[in-house]
């Protein structure tokens, strides 16, 4: 490895040479360009540092080796697993051999350098970057989209978990057990699609366990999805319910709001189709959900899998919060806004090692989930498992690494809530490997668009910012990204439409018909291959709801019929399927069926197969995370909002073969019209106009909103008295919690504003609440807790929920995104007309005499129904 850091060295002595020479132009730039050489020497010393560890620390090469040895198999069997979908009747064996090549598992150089600098902060839990201070340092890593950001940071997440398990004891604390690392994203369908591409990674650090389990602990490996309770259930008895209605074939539509434990359609070891009825079991005993791969033959995860405990049979992942909560996996997959459960589920104290008992049947207690209805200290031989009984055991070590993906997200009302709960999330992770040092854990964020990072990390993490790779002198070279040719590589073509006064609908559904027909002609005249697939699917992108619905309508009409006689333009006649979609009103369930269909090829197919989707209509949900290989051709309605949507979206394109985007502006919007007329110098400076995005955790709307249960989050957590729902009858206004609550909020709000006045009146509304909270406790009568729970009608709730009426004081946010219920307004008087409505359509005038052109001309086979 010592040859990539000696040829990054060498790049930046180049680079600072360059700098001296009049024909580089930089001399109005010389501080700008010492300062980035300064940046990269620094990224080449911690490269240096990571290289030195592995030397001299026998457990940390150990864990590299680990890590690449599972990174390996995710790769390979990733690969595979795609491919044995597409031929369910070829063997694990023969698919692995196929594509275990050098390309398919290799580090990019990039990825390779990200890793070795993070070691030592993961390595040495005292690390300076970790500490808890101004010191620490997160790390941001910012490349291109579809360049390999997520297996850089999977990398580093089976370093984690393997030297926590080669460093078990550390500040007496129990490694082996317990959250590692917590991936957080913002979208549904991106937590989805990356949970599915990790559970990959998970089974190859399992399959790796289990050879050598003296080596790598006894313990599983498993992953965890905590997302909102529409997407996963929250107990086993919902999951159970669902199974049975799954078995009596009551499926749920596509556009339902209920949870499902079926998030893998296929397993991620081996390719095989997984079908929910039959391979989503519920044990009541053990009170655990498994998913397990129906193969028999082939899959370690499979059916007729051996010599496993009772708990750990099926693949190693956890769909259920109840189970998440007893058995903390060791990688969460979560979306941020589920934070927003910290003070509303007691529970949650598992999440950061806060336990100290555990029931040999059902996992870790909390003094919290005593209260559950089937909860006792101990339990008789029931259902063919063994009695089982309530053990004290030792505190577990809180996660290490935090990701946060697609850090563009993290921005307004979301990202304020989300800097302000983190406040929290960071004190509960923090421990002591040594008495009176106190660290943190390591912060990794990842995005393709961004501007002003070290602010936005600063008020998020309360951190410093390093920026990976660093810049160079130029925008095409940084050593480890390089801007290619598009003569000689595949790249990205935009063309912008705009038909002066002709209807928006009416140009898109042309665009529509003109691509698709065009698309068929090539299929046939050159037939199925990998040059005439990815054009063969179009994908529609909509900013809104309300546009994506007239298009399908439209697409399922006109553009249909249109299609069958496209033949007559000298194209090619093609009958197309029902529209698909990608939009937040889609059941959770109902997304992973759509991601796998998207990779199915056109030709020829196996009989009974799904047929490939022909057109996908997606909002901005498609604009991160969804990485389909094959797309190749987009049409995007309207400019989107900003310029990182625009580069997110249009990005899912192109990125096997040349990728071409439409992009339809509506004349009748100045700032699409502004755009159409600068559309050249726009795209060739697209990540010029990245807008710089607003994180504000303690400005006033969002302490008001947000402070009572980040609060209540701290009071509940850190201490097993304050946690149980009637913890809060017991918590004491003077007592050591309050006050190390009260004080991680000063000391946050001094980190990020370094304002006294807002630390004064963050204090001061502490102190309102705090005074509500004692006069409550002290009130006669029924016992204070949490919230309102069954079985203890006796308790009157301290926390409020957003939509049990006007917003008070101690109202909670349940989620960081719907803070304030909607407000329904009443137009009285006349309303004129939106600003958003295109004008009323005018006919143009022919100059010829002629009758005025109408959308459907009689004599135009293209535009007849």
């Amino acid at each position: 490895m010592l040859p990539l850091v000696d040829g990054y060295r060498s790049w930046i002595a180049r680079q600072k040479q360059s700098v001296d020479e009049l024909a580089s132009g930089l001399d109005a730039y010389r501080a700008e360009a010492e300062e980035n050489m300064r940046l990269a020497g620094r990224a080449a010393d911690r490269i240096q540092a990571g290289i030195d560890l592995l030397r001299d620390d026998p457990d940390a090469l150990d864990a590299f080796r680990f890590a690449n040895r599972a990174m390996w198999h995710q790769r390979i069997h990733t690969i595979a697993a795609g491919e044995r979908r597409r031929s369910p009747s070829t063997s694990l064996e023969e698919a692995v051999r196929a594509v275990d090549l050098p390309k398919n598992r290799s580090w990019r150089p990039f990825q390779l350098a990200f890793l070795l600098l993070n070691l030592p902060s993961l390595a040495d839990p005292a690390h300076p970057e970790r500490a808890d201070d101004g010191s620490a340092l997160a790390d941001l890593l910012w490349f291109p989209t579809g360049g390999g950001k997520t297996e850089a940071y999977l990398g580093l997440t089976a370093f984690t978990l393997a030297i926590r398990r080669r460093k078990p004891h550390l500040g007496g604390l129990d490694a082996e057990h317990g959250v590692a690392v917590i991936m957080r994203y913002t979208l549904r369908l991106l937590t989805i699609q990356q949970f599915q591409r990790a559970t990959a990674l998970i089974c190859a650090c399992e399959v790796i366990r289990r050879e050598e389990p003296d080596r790598w602990g006894r313990n599983p490996f498993r992953i965890g999805l905590w997302v909102g309770g529409r997407v996963t259930h929250n107990t086993n008895d919902q999951a159970a319910e669902w199974v049975k209605e799954r078995k009596r074939e009551k499926g749920f539509g596509g556009f339902g709001r209920l949870g499902s434990p079926h998030q893998l359609t296929s397993c991620p070891w081996c390719g095989t189709k997984m079908e929910a009825g039959r391979d989503i079991t519920v044990d009541t005993t053990l009170r655990r959900t498994f998913v397990t791969c129906p193969d028999v033959y082939e899959c370690p995860f499979g059916v007729s899998a051996f010599g496993l405990l009772p708990d750990e049979r099926g693949l190693p992942v956890l769909v259920v919060d109840e189970e998440i909560y007893r058995h903390p996996p060791s990688l969460v997959i979560a979306t941020v806004d589920k934070f927003a459960q910290l003070p509303w589920k007691g529970e949650t104290q598992a999440l950061f090692g806060q336990v100290s008992r555990r029931c040999t049947r059902h996992g870790y207690v909390t003094p919290a989930a005593v209260d559950a209805e089937w909860e006792s200290s101990s339990h008789p031989a029931a259902n063919g498992h063994e009695a089982a009984s309530t053990v004290d055991v030792v505190r577990v070590r809180p996660p290490d690494l935090i990701v946060q993906d697609e850090l563009h997200l993290i921005s307004g009302p979301l990202g304020s809530l989300t800097g302000l709960y983190e406040t929290a999330v960071d004190r509960l992770s923090t421990w002591e490997p040594e008495h009176g040092r106190a660290v943190r854990p390591k912060v990794i964020a990842s995005t393709a668009t961004v501007r002003r990072a070290d602010r936005q990390i600063h008020d998020l993490f309360a951190r410093r910012t390093a920026v990976f790779p660093p810049s160079g002198l130029s925008a095409d070279d940084t050593f480890f990204a390089r801007r290619r040719d598009t003569a000689t590589t595949p790249g990205r073509r935009y063309v912008g439409i705009c038909a002066q006064g002709v209807r928006t609908k009416s140009v898109a559904i042309r665009v529509f018909v003109a691509q698709l027909a065009a698309a068929q002609h090539l299929y046939e005249t050159y037939g199925a291959s990998e040059l005439t697939d990815p054009y063969m699917t179009l994908v529609g992108y909509f900013n809104s709801l309300r546009d994506l619905g007239g298009m399908r309508r439209l697409v399922e009409d006109d553009v249909s019929a249109r299609l069958v006689r496209a033949d007559r333009r000298g194209l090619a006649s093609r009958r197309i399927g029902e529209p698909a979609e990608l939009t937040s009103r889609m059941a959770s369930d109902a997304i992973p069926d759509i991601l796998e269909k998207l990779d199915i090829t056109f030709g020829r197919r196996p009989k009974g197969s799904p047929r490939p989707i022909d057109v996908l209509l997606a909002t901005n949900m498609i604009a991160v995370g969804v990485d389909v290989s094959r797309l190749g051709v987009m049409v995007v309605n309207n400019q989107p909002k900003s310029t990182a949507e625009c580069i997110q979206a249009t990005s899912r394109v192109g990125r096997r073969a040349p990728g071409l985007v439409f992009t339809v502006l509506n004349w009748a919007r100045p700032r699409d019209l502004s755009h159409y007329e600068t559309f050249e110098s726009f795209h060739a400076t697209l990540y010029q106009h990245v807008e710089a995005l607003s994180v504000t955790p303690f400005a006033d709307r969002a302490v008001d909103r947000g402070l009572t249960g980040v609060l209540a989050s701290l009071v509940r957590n850190l201490k097993p008295d304050c946690n149980p729902n009637r913890g809060a009858q017991w918590v004491n206004r003077r007592g050591e919690v309050v006050s190390h609550a009260v004080r991680s909020l000063e000391l946050r709000a001094k980190d990020v504003t370094d304002v006294q006045h807002t630390v004064d009146d963050v204090r001061t509304r502490l102190d309102a609440r705090l005074d509500y909270w004692e006069q409550k406790r002290k009130a006669p009568g029924a016992v204070l807790g949490y919230r309102a729970a069954r079985r203890q009608g006796d308790v009157a709730p301290l926390l409020l929920e957003p939509d049990s009426g006007p917003w008070r004081l101690m109202t909670c946010p349940t989620s960081l995104r719907e803070v304030e219920p909607p407000i329904r307004l009443i137009f009285t008087g006349p309303a004129g007309q939106e600003p958003e409505e295109e004008p009323p359509y005018v006919p143009r005038q022919q100059t010829d005499g002629s009758a005025p052109a109408t959308d459907a001309d009689p004599s135009d086979p293209m535009e007849t129904t």
